[in-house]
């Protein structure tokens, strides 16, 4: 009989223990999940405004990128439902604006808690049908990094030094792209350059550059043909030589472009050949400066 209580009492003790153990680790599980869900959610539209707002945040937040892959184009881009309930989930929607990720701000309407950031509109304040290739003058992606910062810092006050400082590190990050600019400047400015497509345009303004032939880059951007009357003056342009050199944007081929760059190749004028999204597994930094670099042996002869 005695034997019989001893059981009995060890078997209490051994599911007290057991049931102890699981408020433990559930009480555990539950701090961690408190931990994560301290930090912010950013949801970036492309890989560039990630890049740019993982520094920014730092370890304060969970950045991630819709769109990764240079073949998919923002302005084309349709959201699948997976994406729709991650932006619906973001504390933040970080994105390009003027139109080229108008998508990211109808996602964001089905939350009451997810804030969009434009870069072009809340940030740089530009004006609805500016160009909306932002990216191509650093100076817009370091205004873009501490509107981020303080939007951040509304958010999150306790971390405002953090993203403030973050902020400027991001700056110093450009740095071999600014550098560069500055660097090319004297060399470029002035001289008369085109584009197959108005991707390039703010670089070319920070470098100086007289941009010329933009109803026909215009026309290209737009999925129409350029009129006779420009399309000749193009050329024209090219077979005598005034084009100190011509940007060519590699993710728009075919008809018109083509013909143009063969022009172009066939009177010997030099071509940079650019791209509107970022290449895969490329930093903003290394991606800019591989375009400069063709713009400075350009200039170098």
């Amino acid at each position: 009989m005695q034997k019989k209580k001893t059981t009995i009492v060890v078997t209490i003790l051994v599911l007290i223990l057991a049931v102890a153990g699981s408020l433990v680790a559930w009480q555990s599980n539950s701090q961690k999940d408190d931990k994560k869900s301290d930090k912010l959610t950013i949801v970036a539209s492309t890989n560039v405004y990630a890049e740019l707002a993982k520094t920014v945040a730092g370890n304060h937040a969970n950045v991630s990128a819709i769109i990764t892959k240079q073949s998919v184009s923002p302005e084309d881009y349709e959201p699948t439902n997976a994406v729709a309930k991650k932006v619906a989930k973001a504390d933040i929607a970080f994105g390009n604006g003027l139109g080229y990720d108008a998508w990211l701000q109808k996602l964001a309407k089905t939350s009451k808690s997810t804030q969009v950031l434009y870069v072009g509109n809340d940030i740089l304040n530009k004006k609805s049908g500016s160009n909306p290739h932002l990216w191509n003058d650093p100076a817009n992606m370091i205004k873009a990094a501490q509107g981020l910062a303080d939007t951040l810092s509304k958010k999150d006050p306790k971390h405002k030094a953090d993203y403030q400082a973050n902020a400027q590190a991001y700056a110093t990050k450009l740095k071999p792209v600014t550098d560069k600019i500055a660097e090319l400047k004297s060399a470029v400015a002035g001289k008369e350059v085109m584009e197959t497509e108005p991707v390039y345009e703010y670089m070319l303004d920070a470098l100086g550059a007289n941009v010329v032939g933009t109803d026909f880059a215009e026309a290209i951007e737009e999925g129409n043909d350029p009129s006779p009357a420009v399309l000749t003056d193009i050329q024209n342009k090219i077979k005598n030589h005034e084009l100190a050199f011509l940007v060519y944007n590699t993710q728009t081929t075919g008809g018109t472009v083509d013909k143009i760059v063969k022009l172009a190749k066939d009177n010997n004028i030099p071509i940079v050949k650019v791209t509107e999204t970022s290449p895969e597994k490329t930093s903003y930094v290394d991606w800019k400066l591989s375009e400069l670099k063709q713009v400075q042996e350009i200039v170098a002869k």
